[in-house]
């Protein structure tokens, strides 16, 4: 056997140039964030610019942007947490917050957004595009917006499009670990009761997968 390392080029695609587009993070953290801005750095390579929003959507709508370098790059490949540009939960909803990120959009030359978020997050991008499709740049044209799909929740699947967002898979291996290791205490305990209490929202994907794989 051997390890395939997949590029995201097509030698029948002229290379972009002179592309400017944002990355941000939006909700809770997860292990993979940093290493999405890393593959976009990556793909965007030196004829374009990416750009970092700092703490998540409230950084865009203040346009507290900036530009991610190599150096930046090399500190954060492979390595856990949402630190290197922050995040928080604001949604953009109200006429006033799409106006303000037009006009980040207007003042940094942006040609895309990109949203590494969950459920709520990814909606709220849906409607951000469907707000920035045409009519931001002097040309009438518009920018692209998209949704890169980050829960540890599980509740973000499209059969075989989309079968796991990344965080799931973490975050229930994290808590099996643990889980595991109480079911091997208690045999000796005897006289004690553990409760375990696992998040995972509405849909409880995270309690069901620890559950299969740990059987307690």
């Amino acid at each position: 056997s051997s390890n395939n390392v997949l590029r995201a080029e097509d030698p029948n695609v002229a290379p972009l140039t002179g592309k400017r587009v944002a990355v941000l993070f939006s909700g809770g953290p997860a292990a993979g964030g940093h290493n999405v801005v890393v593959g976009l750095k990556h793909i965007l390579g030196k004829n374009n610019t990416l750009l970092g929003v700092k703490a998540g959507p409230k950084g865009l709508l203040a346009g507290d942007l900036f530009e991610t370098t190599e150096a930046d790059i090399l500190k954060i490949t492979n390595t856990g947490g949402f630190d290197y540009l922050g995040s928080d939960r604001t949604k953009i909803k109200t006429d006033d917050q799409f106006e303000k990120v037009k006009q980040t959009c207007i003042r940094h030359k942006l040609d895309a957004i990109v949203v590494i978020g969950g459920d709520d997050s990814n909606t709220n991008a849906a409607i951000l595009a469907e707000r920035l499709y045409k009519g931001v740049k002097p040309d009438g044209s518009g920018v692209a917006v998209i949704g890169v799909p980050k829960t540890i929740d599980g509740d973000l699947q499209s059969g075989e499009q989309l079968p796991i967002s990344f965080g799931f898979d973490t975050a229930t291996k994290i808590y099996a670990e643990l889980v595991g290791n109480i079911l091997q205490d208690t045999p000796s305990s005897r006289k004690y009761w553990h409760f375990i209490k696992l998040m995972g929202r509405s849909a409880s994907h995270v309690a069901l997968e620890v559950g299969l794989q740990t059987k307690p």
